[in-house]
Order: structure tokens, then C-alpha cells, then sequence
């Protein structure tokens, strides 16, 4: 099943339907501003649903976790129906469950023409009853961007973080792979991670490569590594209370997000190629690991991800061999 013949489906369904109840306006939320590339692909949400509804739904953006101060907060409030939808990282989505984290496993996927590949054609049967069963549901996936490492002193290789005190996601993806890697992974959330670098609690750390950089980390943290360990994959998902208050039509209206997906994911690559140059030219080091410096970062992948699963407990053992057989169908 692909969002695509879902929207079909219930777009055929709204033609049948009675007409829509008075004008809604829903609130969402999201952790960055306007400016950014998750800022415009909200904004292009809003403006899709409204066009297709003809204004009788209405999504309102509230930036900078506005609504509940950030996203582990504003993820509980969906699940109660207080806050409508959310646009959400890997991170704040794993809080409703858990499996869905793996999608951040490091080196989880062979390239990221195979992660577009099962995000859009093989994603949505794998989690949908899971996140259901959280109390959201999915209207689509969104590209995060790759993660890479920020550090204060050059990094190439996994022996240059052996017992460095590096700040990871406050998730066991990132967490367990950094340990493994050889660091003292201490996971920190968006609010305590810059204070801590700045005043030495860590040394380096870890965020996908357009956030850091927009928020400033290469400035505290120069040496850039770009290890592109994990791919971020979040999504858009609104409250399974609101979901199930609102007709086959507006379920339908708000579907269109998915057309939006394209759009992030050329502006998220093309951002983080843009600014990797631009933060290289104004001073800081920028570094690509080599053949062999992959290879040895690769290489700590596969213990991790035997942690990983373990870690994350509930039905990932079976969610890991349905991700791992989306990749055979997007090979074949």
C-alpha cells in the first residue's frame, strides 16, 4: 500500500461523501522556523490542503515548538488530541513507537536512492498499525537529512572519538552506535546539547547536517566529519483522536501532504551540499572520510544494529526483517 493509492482511494471515497462540515482550522506544530526547508514544506501543507478544500480546511503552522516548547512534549500533546498534527524528527515520532527509530539505525540503508525507495513504496504497511496503535497516524513521511559530527578536534575515523565525551540523539540508534563506535555517548535533547558543548561537558556531537549547521554548531565545533552514519527519516502525523473526528473528505484534503515529499527532499540534499561549502569557506574543517575511513565506520554498524533492536524491544526483531525485505523488493 503507498500513500499514493491511499489518497486515490479516499479521494474517490470524498466524492460519495456529504459535504464537508463548517471551516476547520488545525493547529500544527514544528520544531523549526519558517525559514527552512521543514518550514516551507509545512507552509506548502497548509497551502495544498487549503486549495484542495477550498478553504473549508485550514492548517495554522506553529513554529519553534511553539505550542508545547519542543518535540517530546508536542508529540504527547498529539497523542491527547490537544495539539492537531505535527511535523516531526525520527526522535519525537520512536516517543509513540519505539520501531519506528530503527529507520535511524547507522548504515541502515545501501544509498539513499534504496531509503526513497521503501519510504515510498513499502513504509507505510510496516508502521501504520504501529503508530496507530501510539494514537497518531501518519500522513506522510519527511526527510530529515543525514547525520554527521561536529567536533573539536579533527575526526576521521572511529579510533578519533575512543573515549570522547560526544553528545548523541537521546535515542539508542545514535547512542548505542557511538558507544560501539568507542565514544562516551552522553544523549542530550535539542535545549541542554549546545550549553553542553559550549561548556565542555562534551566535545563533540552529532545532529543531521542542515540543522546543525543552522543553528550553529560549527562555530563551537569546527571540525566538521561527514560520516552520513544515520539517514533521518521523520513525518507528518496528526492526532488519531482528531483523525477519527473528521469525514472521509477531509481525511482525504489532508492526505495531499504526501505531494509535498519531492519538494523536502531536493531542498534538504541541496541544503546540506549548500552549506557544508558555505560553513568551508568561511573557516570551519570539513572533512570526508575516505574508502578506508568508511569502511571502518561501516564496520561498527552491524554490532550496533543487533543492539539496536534489542534495545528497542517490542515487535522491532520483526519490523528489522520487514525493512530488510522492502530493500530486496526495491533491488529486485
Amino acid at each position: 500500500m503507498k500513500f499514493r493509492s491511499t489518497i486515490l482511494a479516499l479521494g474517490a471515497a470524498a466524492l460519495l461523501a456529504a459535504p464537508a462540515a463548517q471551516a476547520l482550522e488545525l493547529k500544527l506544530s514544528i520544531s523549526p522556523p519558517p525559514q527552512t526547508p521543514w518550514g516551507k514544506f509545512v507552509i506548502r501543507i497548509a497551502e495544498k490542503v487549503k486549495k484542495a478544500s477550498g478553504g473549508t480546511l485550514t492548517i495554522k503552522n506553529y513554529f519553534n515548538d511553539q505550542l508545547a516548547g519542543n518535540e517530546q512534549n508536542t508529540i504527547r500533546q498529539i497523542v491527547r488530541g490537544r495539539v492537531d498534527l505535527g511535523a516531526h524528527s525520527n526522535t519525537g515520532i520512536s516517543l509513540v513507537a519505539p520501531e519506528f527509530g530503527l529507520l535511524a539505525t547507522p548504515f541502515l540503508w545501501k544509498d539513499l536512492k534504496e531509503a526513497d525507495c521503501v519510504a515510498d513504496k513499502h513504509l507505510l504497511p510496516v508502521y501504520e498499525g504501529l503508530l496507530r496503535k501510539g494514537g497518531v497516524v501518519p500522513l506522510t513521511w519527511m526527510e530529515v537529512g543525514n547525520q554527521i559530527v561536529f567536533a573539536k578536534k579533527q575526526i576521521k575515523t572511529p579510533a578519533d572519538i575512543a573515549g570522547l565525551k560526544l553528545r548523541t540523539a537521546p535515542t539508542p540508534t545514535d547512542t548505542i552506535y557511538m558507544k560501539v563506535a568507542g565514544a562516551n555517548s552522553i544523549p542530550l535533547g535539542t535545549a541542554e546539547s549546545m550549553p553542553a558543548l559550549k561548556t565542555g561537558v562534551v566535545e563533540a556531537a552529532t545532529w543531521p547536517a542542515v540543522y546543525g549547521i543552522a543553528v550553529g554548531y560549527h562555530k563551537v565545533a569546527p571540525f566538521v566529519t561527514v560520516t552520513n552514519h544515520s539517514h533521518q527519516l521523520g513525518g507528518v502525523v496528526i492526532s488519531k483522536k482528531v483523525w477519527d473526528g473528521l469525514n472521509k473528505q477531509q481525511q482525504g484534503w489532508l492526505l495531499t501532504a504526501h505531494e509535498s515529499v519531492g519538494f523536502l527532499r531536493k531542498a534538504v540534499r541541496g541544503a546540506e551540499a549548500a552549506l557544508l561549502g558555505k560553513i568551508a569557506k568561511g573557516g570551519a574543517t570539513v572533512y570526508r572520510p575516505n574508502a578506508a575511513e568508511m569502511k571502518a565506520w561501516r564496520a561498527k554498524a552491524p554490532a550496533a544494529q543487533a543492539q539496536i533492536i534489542k534495545d528497542f524491544g517490542g515487535q522491532s526483531a520483526e519490523v528489522w526483517k520487514r525493512l530488510q525485505a522492502a530493500r530486496k523488493a526495491c533491488a529486485a
